[in-house]
């Protein structure tokens, strides 16, 4: 390459550099003008990038452990690596840049402060209470205005005393006492389920509530699924119980074929303890040898043993037998207490459905006649909103502005929205309150009016 093309890339090179450190610089221009006036806070988040030209290795070095966002504590600082804390509250973006590049310097031991760009990535939040739908903390976005915010807090609160409302309460009321129907339908058909169990009923017998019922989809079908029920408990308590029968049965063939066993040993016994009398005699008379004796001795003794073994599996026999029957009775016992335990349930489920369904008749009534009757008297023009900006100062003291629609708020300020009481609600509270002025004054003027007397 000639002496003229790596001059000409140098130049390239430095005219790139630059380039990428006026973008860097620029970038909190990307907010408009308001963000070159804008003094940052508390909860402020902003984004560092910080860029070094070296130029004795041609090249931009990143400092990549800065470049990062921070958000700025409650005591106005800013808490960075190498630099530490840092005062942020009441500077602006490029102000707070430049303090930045110059700590660096001074920290690190730099010929020239590096290019700090500062960008405002998340706004210290507003809030929104009063009249409005949804109160509370939002973010705060630059050009905001009260009509903005009253609309991000979802609207105002209109006044709940029109015809909608009651439509809405008319149709939840219709909604919540049919659902109220449906499950005191419910209980009704589980408890005619649970008092048939419980009196082992060959089939359920329903409440004429229910019966009469035919067509309606609900009760059929609330019907026909205890029934369902009861018939699936019904051959599941059977099944258990006619398997422990077999088992008993089972065991009582053994034990009648223990009990003939034992009979057997007892007839062998008897004929081998005869012949060993005979034996034995023969034997002391020396007619026949010893050994016939013993061979006999020791048969005598294997049936006896064999007898006892025999003995011991007829107990065994008759203890399973007798807990085969206590099993079934442990089934039948718990099958009636679980069904006794759900039956009271059911009632006070039942009860308490029967409670909440009188009030649902009581408040649908009301929605639908009285509620009515009574706004159809009251019905006034509705007020318009009044805004009021409670905006925090720099002395720690609060300001409050009237505000309209168009008024700009700032971050941290709070709006309040009021929707004042209409002319027909005035007059109600004035009266409402001259009346309980009155009752004082008629007091003292009676007390007077007795001590005269006196």
């Amino acid at each position: 390459m000639s002496a003229s093309d790596s001059a000409k890339a140098r130049r390239f090179r430095n005219t790139l550099a630059a380039l990428t450190l006026s973008l860097v610089a620029s970038a909190p221009a990307l907010h408009g003008a308001m963000a070159a006036e804008y003094l940052l806070g508390p909860q402020d988040k902003v984004r560092l990038k910080i860029y070094e030209w070296r130029a004795s290795k041609d090249t931009i070095f990143e400092w990549t452990a800065l470049n990062d966002q921070f958000t700025v504590g409650a005591d106005g600082t800013l808490s960075l690596p190498f630099v530490g804390e840092i005062d942020a509250a009441g500077s602006t973006p490029g102000a707070l840049g430049t303090a930045i590049g110059n700590m660096l310097m001074t920290h690190m031991g730099l010929g020239r402060p590096p290019n700090v760009a500062v960008e405002v990535v998340q706004f210290r939040p507003f809030y929104v209470f009063g009249d409005v739908k949804n109160a509370g903390e939002f973010p705060y976005r630059p050009g905001l205005t009260v009509l903005q915010a009253l609309s991000i807090a979802g609207g105002l609160r209109t006044r709940e005393d029109g015809t909608g409302r009651l439509a809405r309460e008319v149709i939840s009321g219709r909604g919540d006492l049919s659902l109220l129907t449906l499950a005191g339908i419910n209980l009704m058909a589980r408890k005619a389920r649970l008092e048939a169990e419980l009196n082992s009923a060959d089939e359920i017998a329903f409440p004429e509530q229910l019966t009469k019922r035919t067509q309606d989809s609900a009760a059929t079908m609330a019907m026909e699924q205890e029934r369902l029920i009861f018939k699936a408990r019904q051959d599941g308590m059977k099944t258990q119980i006619q398997a422990l029968g077999d088992l008993k049965d089972f065991l009582a063939k053994e034990l009648q074929a223990l009990e003939e066993q034992l009979t057997l040993y007892d007839k062998q016994i008897e004929l081998v303890e005869k012949e060993l009398t005979g034996v034995s005699s023969l034997v002391s008379k020396g007619l026949t040898a010893a050994p016939r004796e013993m061979s006999l001795e020791r048969t005598l003794a294997q049936i006896r043993s064999d007898r006892l073994a025999a003995e011991t599996a007829v107990f065994r026999a008759r203890q399973e037998i007798s807990r085969a029957d206590i099993s079934a009775l442990e089934v039948k016992n718990k099958y009636a207490t679980e069904v006794s335990e759900t039956l009271r349930e059911t009632q006070a489920q039942m009860n308490e459905i029967s409670r909440k369904a009188q009030t649902a008749v009581q408040m649908l009534h009301d929605s639908e006649v009285t509620t009515p009757r009574l706004l159809a008297q009251s019905r006034g023009d509705e007020a318009q909103p009044i805004y009021t900006v409670v905006r925090p100062m720099q002395d720690g003291t609060a300001s409050e502005i009237a505000a309209t629609e168009t008024t700009a708020l700032q971050p941290s300020d709070t709006l309040k929205i009021k929707i004042p009481l209409s002319t027909i609600e005035e007059d109600s509270l004035a009266i409402l309150s001259d009346s309980s002025s009155e009752l004082p004054a008629r007091r003292a003027e009676a007390t007077t009016t007795s001590t005269q007397t006196q």
